[in-house]
């Protein structure tokens, strides 16, 4: 990449975070050398997507595209609340508990947000991706859990 784009990526980015007026605290301006998004717990989603055999997730913002993993794990946490210590296996086709565990890995990655417990192991396996896909869309206490722990 050439130094111009390079420049022209960091004035477009300021220009369009700094004209942002945050709602909360958890509102954050993502740049990188291609766009800018701005990352707002307080609007919801307009779809998502998963797929639950690489326990994949993506859900769709009128700002832009937010991606990310899912695991399942035997650890327990609190709904929505991020857990930055954590460092979860990212086999994505194990399941080893019936807790089911987000992060955002795009536009930038996240700690790992605690969604639910399941009833099995095998129901965590079939229902986990999709449902951090589905509660970042439209869950707004969730969506502040992964948004403000973007780069941890």
């Amino acid at each position: 990449m050439n130094i111009t784009k390079i420049l022209l990526s960091i004035i477009i980015g300021v220009v369009i975070c700094s004209n942002t007026t945050p709602t909360n605290a958890t509102t954050m301006c993502i740049t990188d050398d291609n766009t800018s998004i701005i990352l707002d717990p307080n609007i919801d989603g307009t779809g998502y997507t998963n797929n639950e055999a690489t326990k994949t997730w993506t859900t769709t913002f009128s700002y832009g595209t937010v991606s990310g993993i899912a695991t399942c794990n035997s650890t327990s946490g609190t709904y929505a609340k991020a857990y930055p210590q954590y460092n979860f296996d990212n086999n994505y086709a194990s399941s080893t508990g019936k807790h089911c565990w987000c992060r955002m890995t795009s536009p930038v990655r996240s700690a790992w947000v605690y969604r639910t417990a399941n009833s099995s192991t095998v129901e965590c396996a079939s229902y986990c991706a999709g449902s951090c896909g589905n509660s970042v869309r439209t869950n707004s206490d969730f969506r502040g859990g992964v948004f403000g722990s973007a780069g941890m």
